[in-house]
C-alpha cells in the first residue's frame, strides 16, 4: 500500500509529538527536594504592583499516570514552587496534528483540581493541553488560605502573603506549559473562575509573554485607596482591577451568568470596563447556575478559546445543508 508523502508527515509528526509528551511528562519516582532558599524574590512598588522576577528558571517536577478517557490521558504533576510543591492533573488529547495550545486552570477558592476535572476536560477535547492545579488552602497542595486581615499582616511583617504566592504557583504552572514538548510557546493561556480569575489576571500582566486571559464568573475589588498607605499598598497588590489594564495589547475575555449569586454581574461590568482592547465579553443568562463555569458557557467558552488560542474545534465545523433537487 503506497502511503501518501503528506500522509507520512503527519503520521511521524504524531509520533514525535507523543512521544516528546511521554518523555517530559515520564514517571519520576524521586522526591521534589525543597529550593536552598526558601524564598522567592519578590516586591511591591510604589504604585502598589507586585513584582517577581521574569528569570524564574526551569521548572523542577514529576508525574504519575492518574486516568484516562477515550479520548484524552490525564497525569497527576507535581512542581515545586514557593514555600512547597503544587498539585496539578494534566490533561492532554490523545492524538494531535500539531502543537497544542496551553491553558493553565486556578479553581475558584477551596475548589479542587478533581472537581474542576470536568472543565478541564471539555477544553483539552477542544484541542489543547490543560494543567488544572490545587490553589494554596486546598486539596494536595494543602497549606493554609489566611484572611485578608492575616494576610495583611503577613505582609507588613515582610512575609510573603499566601495571595502572592498563588500569583507565583500560576506563573510557574505557566512556565512548565510553555516548555512543554507538546505546546506551541506562543499560545499559552492563564484561565481561572472566580479567586482563580483574579489570581490568572495579575499572573498574566505580570509575564508579557502569557497569550492572555479567560475569567469566569470573576471580578476585582474596585478598590479606592484608604488613609492607611501600606493597606493600600497591600489591597491594590492583590486587586485584579488595578491589572487588568496592563494585558493589552493581548487579549482578554470575561464569562459571566447573569445571575451569579458570589460575584454581581455589576462587579464584572466594572471590571471589563477597566480593561482594554482586545477584549470581549460573554453573557449568558442561566437561573440553574450560581456560580462558576455553567454548562450554558459552553459555546462562549468555544468561541472565547478560538479567540484567545485559536482552536479549531471540531464543534466549528459545519456541514452544509444537502443541495436542492
Amino acid at each position: 500500500m503506497k502511503i501518501r508523502k503528506r500522509h507520512f508527515y503527519i503520521v511521524l509528526f504524531l509520533v514525535v509529538i507523543i512521544a516528546a509528551a511521554i518523555y517530559f511528562f515520564r514517571p519520576v519516582f524521586k522526591p521534589i527536594k525543597p529550593q536552598e532558599k526558601d524564598t522567592i524574590v519578590w516586591l511591591v512598588d510604589k504604585d502598589g504592583y507586585l513584582e517577581y522576577s521574569l528569570n524564574r528558571g526551569d521548572v523542577l517536577f514529576n508525574r504519575q499516570n492518574y486516568d484516562e478517557t477515550q479520548d484524552l490521558t490525564i497525569s497527576k504533576v507535581i512542581f515545586q514552587s514557593a514555600k512547597g510543591n503544587v498539585y496539578g492533573l494534566l490533561v492532554l488529547p490523545k492524538s494531535a496534528s500539531e502543537l497544542l495550545p496551553g491553558i493553565v486552570l486556578l479553581p475558584g477558592a477551596g475548589v479542587s483540581k478533581e472537581s474542576e476535572l470536568k472543565l478541564a476536560e471539555k477544553i483539552a477535547e477542544l484541542g489543547a493541553a490543560v494543567l488544572v492545579i490545587d490553589q494554596r488552602g486546598t486539596g494536595e497542595t494543602g497549606g493554609n488560605f489566611p484572611t485578608l486581615d492575616e494576610d495583611y499582616q503577613n505582609f507588613v511583617s515582610g512575609e510573603e502573603p499566601v495571595q502572592h504566592i498563588m500569583v507565583y504557583d500560576a506563573l510557574r504552572a505557566y512556565d512548565l506549559m510553555r516548555n512543554a514538548p507538546f505546546t506551541d510557546s506562543d499560545r499559552v493561556i492563564i484561565a481561572g473562575e472566580s479567586l482563580g480569575g483574579r489570581i490568572a489576571v495579575i499572573a498574566t500582566a505580570i509575564d508579557r509573554n502569557i497569550k492572555g486571559a479567560l475569567i469566569i464568573s470573576s471580578a476585582g475589588f474596585d478598590f479606592k485607596g484608604g488613609p492607611d498607605k501600606d493597606k493600600n499598598a497591600f489591597l491594590q497588590s492583590i486587586d485584579s482591577d488595578h491589572y487588568i489594564g496592563l494585558i493589552t495589547p493581548r487579549k482578554l475575555v470575561m464569562l459571566h451568568n447573569t445571575n451569579d449569586k458570589i460575584v454581581p454581574l455589576s462587579s464584572a461590568i466594572i471590571s471589563y470596563q477597566k480593561a482594554q482592547e482586545p477584549k470581549q465579553f460573554v453573557l449568558v443568562n442561566d437561573t440553574t447556575c450560581n456560580h462558576g463555569y455553567c454548562d450554558s458557557m459552553y459555546n462562549g467558552l468555544v468561541e472565547s478559546l478560538d479567540y484567545l488560542v485559536d482552536i479549531r474545534s471540531k464543534t466549528l465545523v459545519s456541514v452544509p445543508d444537502k443541495p436542492k433537487n
